[in-house]
């Protein structure tokens, strides 16, 4: 029986593709499953649909990410700490800190656990901080936004 994929399937195939499978495999597991679709003209015209709506949802993912990759480049993030005698920061500035500061200041919501920080940050000044910028939706789309936080005593 001919099916057209409508998952990535491991050993079989991928989306989109017509593969041709024995009766019982496509009738008991694939379409009950919705792996796949029996192949006609009307199910190829739909999963081509399918194709282009997935393309234009990744396109608009990339740009999003693009976009905020761009505004935490360019804006620069204040981390208020209390201090102490010398100047010294009381414990230190944490993901969280970061990730509250992200959010006041640009309006964005971001996972603590995007932002890399290779030692905790003790000081007052300006730091570079990564943050790794993915998509839930589609894991292949990733990026890195290298943006700087100024830690500053009250």
């Amino acid at each position: 029986m001919k099916v057209i994929l409508i998952h990535n399937l491991d050993k079989i195939g991928n989306f989109g593709e017509v593969k041709e499978v024995s009766d019982g495999y496509a009738r008991n597991f694939l379409i009950p499953k919705k792996f796949a679709v029996p192949f006609t003209e009307e199910n190829l015209r739909y999963v081509e649909s399918l194709k282009k709506n997935i393309e234009f949802k990744r396109e608009r993912e990339q740009n999003y990410i693009n976009e905020l990759k761009h505004t935490l480049e360019k804006t620069s993030i204040t981390v208020t700490v209390s201090t102490g005698k010398d100047n010294k920061i009381y414990g230190s500035v944490t993901k969280e800190d970061i990730v509250e500061a992200i959010q006041q200041q640009i309006g964005v919501k971001i996972d603590k656990h995007s932002i890399k920080i290779d030692f905790p940050i003790k000081e007052l000044g300006v730091h570079s901080v990564d943050i790794v910028l993915h998509s839930d939706k589609f894991p292949e789309i990733s990026t890195v936004a290298k943006t700087k936080v100024w830690v500053v005593g009250r």
